[in-house]
């Protein structure tokens, strides 16, 4: 089984990005998303090789150690392809690098992270709709053309999820969840 270690969002946030992916859901786009069971969530790792006792121990005290924090997705992105991808694409910010940065550090040899998600290669996001083939990518910017504003959102915590890994994995688990706890941060 693989794992994935997720940052999640305050509820208000975790609402909007719902709202958009039953928006997508109902204009016949992709509904994987909401079929997964996922939270709304910011992806900081994927292993297929997690040792999974020593990866909760690492991000139960990583959670510990950080304070939740704001970041804004001031825009819809898309990671182009055969079967493109759509997602927020959160504003640049030193604090959700360090975020990244600090969890691989913390979390070094619990297994190995592919490669788009290890540090200086990782594009923060937050997916909306996976296997867009190109008459869904047009839908998909007819929909949100002129009408998607800036989504303000809180990191709230980490997740431990599993899956079988796939191209198109169905469901997930959740195996453990870590609050943050560090200090309320402001900025």
């Amino acid at each position: 089984m693989a794992h994935a270690v997720i940052a999640t969002f305050d509820p208000a946030a975790e609402h909007q990005i719902r709202a958009l992916w039953a928006a997508l859901a109902n204009n016949d786009i992709d509904s994987s998303m909401t079929a997964r069971g996922v939270a709304p969530h910011l992806t900081l790792a994927v292993y297929d090789d997690a040792m999974e006792g020593p990866l909760i121990g690492r991000v139960s005290d990583f959670g510990a150690r950080t304070a939740p924090f704001g970041i804004a997705f001031d825009r819809i992105d898309m990671f182009e392809g055969r079967e493109s991808v759509l997602f927020l694409a959160p504003q640049a910010s030193p604090r959700l690098r360090k975020l990244h940065e600090g969890f691989h550090d913390h979390a070094f040899g619990t297994g190995t992270c592919h490669d788009h998600y290890r540090p200086g290669a990782w594009v923060p996001h937050a997916t909306l709709a996976m296997a867009m083939r190109k008459k869904q990518v047009r839908r998909a910017a007819d929909l949100f053309d002129g009408t998607f504003e800036t989504i303000t959102a809180r990191l709230v915590g980490l997740q431990i999820v599993r899956f079988r890994p796939a191209v198109r994995f169905e469901s997930v688990a959740v195996v453990h969840r870590a609050p943050f706890g560090g200090k309320v941060a402001t900025g």
